[in-house]
């Protein structure tokens, strides 16, 4: 099974969204979900599309999103990047601010790096996408 860059993307957009995406290893079809144990599972709402899926789709695979920690990485390797020495100071304090991830979002997107953060963090996320489908043996387009 093959899958085209264009779904590399969308998949680490979903994940980034928080959700779960499923991906049906004969027809190459996505669906993404809430997590069935997450906060945003309500299942009233979803519980349908798993039934759905689960009646439709004989063989899928499930990419969740990255822990918690991964996603601080990245957030330390943005910056490195950064060439704005006190952007980089700021950035790096408010990683050891209780809610590093909501600090660091407010002060990276606020500054001229907004844009080159959400370039960074799409590509570290599809990279990670890559990784989890590489170890399912499905190969990218």
């Amino acid at each position: 099974m093959k899958l085209t860059e264009k779904q590399i993307k969308d998949i680490a957009e979903e994940l980034l969204c928080g959700f779960n995406v499923y991906i049906n290893k004969k027809t190459k079809e996505t669906n993404a979900l809430p997590d069935p144990n997450g906060l945003y599972y309500d299942g009233e709402s979803w519980d349908h599309e798993f039934e759905k899926m689960d009646a439709e789709w004989e063989n899928y695979i499930v990419v969740t999103p990255m822990h918690s920690n991964e996603s601080y990485r990245i957030m330390e390797a943005f910056i490195d990047e950064v060439e704005d020495p006190e952007l980089s100071t700021e950035l790096t304090h408010r990683l050891n601010y209780q809610r590093p991830f909501a600090n660091f979002k407010a002060v990276v997107e606020s500054s001229e790096y907004r844009q080159k953060w959400f370039d960074f963090r799409q590509a570290k996320w599809e990279e990670y996408v890559r990784e989890e489908l590489n170890i399912d043996d499905i190969e990218i387009e």
